[in-house]
């Protein structure tokens, strides 16, 4: 458990390279029945969920070992690359839904782990995430040297350059 509080500007994003068909999230709504059907406490994140159909201004993203609980809705309002953070658009948008590693809907992201995560933008999806692999199956199979995108609020942006930079410059 790791607070936002916790974390130094630099930590303060979430990594993606993998974008959800509806193929995919329909395989993975189905593993949520499955797994659920016999709880009784399922919550109301579990019927948004099961319920949602995507709108034009929505996407559905794998996001990699967040780096802290992270309470939704959460705004963010900056994507760039990994492998080359000078490359980053503003846009505002918000995360609305959390399905912790792709089957259990929670009302947060929770540190260490991979998420199921829907994005609702102001405006329309920029094109910079239409770059990412598409998963079509139930498992991730994005291939190596894909294109590997961060999130985060604009004001963390230079520190994370930064510190990016410097992995980019040694090879990871």
């Amino acid at each position: 458990m790791r607070t936002e509080e916790e974390c130094k500007p630099q930590e303060k994003y979430l990594f993606t390279a993998e974008l959800f068909s509806d193929e995919s999230i329909a395989i993975w709504k189905n593993e949520c029945v499955e797994r659920c059907k016999n709880r009784d406490d399922k919550g109301e994140e579990y019927e948004r969920y099961i319920n949602w159909k995507p709108q034009d201004n929505e996407v559905a993203l794998f996001i990699l070992y967040a780096y802290a609980d992270i309470k939704i809705p959460k705004q963010f309002d900056c994507i760039f690359e990994l492998k080359n953070p000078s490359n980053f658009i503003v846009t505002k948008f918000t995360l609305v839904q959390a399905i912790w590693e792709a089957w259990f809907p929670l009302d947060s992201l929770d540190h260490g782990h991979k998420h199921l995560c829907i994005f609702e933008f102001e405006d329309e999806i920029p094109q910079i995430l239409k770059k990412l692999h598409i998963i079509k199956n139930k498992f991730s199979d994005a291939p190596k040297g894909s294109l590997l995108l961060g999130i985060c609020q604009r004001n963390n942006l230079e520190e994370i350059k930064q510190v990016r930079e410097l992995i980019n410059s040694r090879g990871f």
